[in-house]
């Protein structure tokens, strides 16, 4: 009797123990997570030719040289029991080739609101001065927003058109739309390159393709000659024009122009003007040529 009283004790106390560490083994169950509020949101952007004016639409745009002006507003922000809002933001612009025409500007809201303001929406203001020289196209806003109280984030991009020349990037140096004007002012060149003796001439084309060094740096230079039609020299100038600058924005080419006075005795014949660029940073040169007729 004893035996078998041993034998079956043996055999529970192993099948307890597995119990027991079955037991142990079994995670605890975690709590619900707290149902989490609505994501901040960025609303109601908005690009405009002056300050909290009405949006740019349809044929609309913005020139060269000009200052524009960007707002957006936020949504879903937290408010503390104290009434404390507190938001940060960032504004960039880019051009139409994906180039940042200045820093970022960063903005910052920070206030206390009441019972009455609850359905209040703050709205962010950014300003921008576009480069005299650039590009035209399609323009872009990005714009991005930070709750520091909740710590979510948003962004979003806004896009606008700039008017400007038309000027084609080079990998190389290069004097492109070299073209003679009746005028300093005139937009576009005349037909014939034809003058009288007594005539002003004007001559105006871009210089692109140029290196960039460190903070855009740049270095570029050109001359100008006349030649008659047997190839003799009647007028030459050594860097007529020095583009020697650094700044944040890379200038993307060298506008160039020029005058040449006709004596009054000038032979009726056809000359040729050339234009010698020098890129000093890339070490590289390339001159363009034309002729005009002396009628």
């Amino acid at each position: 009797m004893r035996r078998l009283r041993l034998f079956r004790v043996a055999a529970i106390v192993p099948i307890v123990a597995g119990l027991l560490a079955g037991q142990t083994a079994k995670p605890k169950p975690k709590p619900p997570a707290a149902p989490a509020g609505p994501p901040l949101q960025l609303v109601s952007p908005v690009v405009s030719q002056f300050e909290d004016g009405t949006p740019l639409e349809g044929g609309q745009h913005l020139i060269v040289g000009e200052i524009g002006f960007f707002r957006f507003a936020a949504v879903n922000y937290k408010v503390s029991d104290a009434g404390k809002v507190q938001l940060s933001a960032k504004v960039q612009v880019f051009d139409s080739r994906g180039t940042a025409i200045a820093p970022v500007d960063e903005l910052a809201i920070a206030t206390a609101l009441s019972e009455e303001d609850k359905d209040w929406r703050p709205r962010f203001h950014s300003q921008f001065q576009l480069p005299g020289i650039a590009p035209s196209g399609n323009y872009r806003v990005h714009y991005e927003a930070t709750d520091e109280q909740s710590h979510q984030n948003a962004s979003g991009d806004a896009s606008f058109t700039v008017d400007g020349p038309n000027v084609a990037p080079s990998d190389k140096l290069a004097i492109q739309q070299m073209a003679f004007y009746r005028g300093a002012d005139d937009e576009v060149p005349i037909g014939v390159a034809a003058y009288r003796p007594g005539d002003m001439i004007w001559v105006k084309f871009f210089v692109t393709g140029y290196k960039h060094a460190q903070q855009n740096a740049m270095d570029v230079t050109y001359d100008v000659s006349v030649t008659d039609a047997a190839g003799k020299q009647l007028f030459a100038q050594e860097n007529a024009a020095v583009e020697k600058n650094q700044a944040f924005y890379p200038q993307p080419w060298v506008p160039g122009a020029f005058s040449l006075t006709l004596q009054p005795g000038t032979l009726k014949a056809t000359y040729t003007v050339a234009i010698t660029a020098r890129d000093a940073i890339g070490k590289q040169n390339v001159t363009e040529k034309a002729e005009f007729k002396v009628e």
